[in-house]
């Protein structure tokens, strides 16, 4: 049977991956960019196996293995999941929608246009000349700018 005073640098092996394991989920909670938690978890599995097997170097591979097996299998669902890293904004919901000219947009310069109640900058993306009262067609959002067509 395994011995519990098996130590690395005074403490327990069992203790010493319960630790890590807190470490690393403290670090994924102050950053939340979704690596750490699966070396916590990693951890977490080497922890267990301490209870069984008394080698050091065999728990650091167990560690290790799931811990980068789960990064690379997991963490791409996870973070499309949690949508990690993305700003929610409503500008995707403009493209399409109309508009009405309220400031002359000419080839190469800006206009304005009232999109929802709130005038914008706009461009055209053709050579073409829009007068005021004309209605336009958002096609994308380029910065603060709309381009029209």
């Amino acid at each position: 049977m395994v011995s519990l005073t098996s130590l690395v640098l005074g403490i327990p092996f069992t203790w010493l991956w319960f630790w890590i394991a807190i470490a690393f989920a403290v670090i994924e909670a102050l950053t939340l960019g979704i690596v750490s938690i699966w070396f916590a978890i990693g951890a977490l599995v080497a922890m267990l196996f301490a209870f069984v097997i008394d080698s050091f170097i065999v728990q650091l591979l167990i560690f290790l293995g799931v811990s980068l097996v789960l990064v690379a299998t997991t963490r791409k669902v996870a973070v499309e999941k949690l949508k990690i890293g993305q700003v929610k904004t409503n500008v995707d919901e403009l493209i399409g929608k109309e508009a009405v000219v309220v400031k002359e947009i000419r080839p190469y310069t800006t206009g304005e246009v009232k999109l929802d109640g709130k005038v914008w900058r706009a461009m055209s993306e053709s050579k073409q000349v829009y007068k005021v009262d004309e209605i336009v067609t958002v096609l994308r959002i380029e910065g603060v700018t709309i381009i029209i067509k």
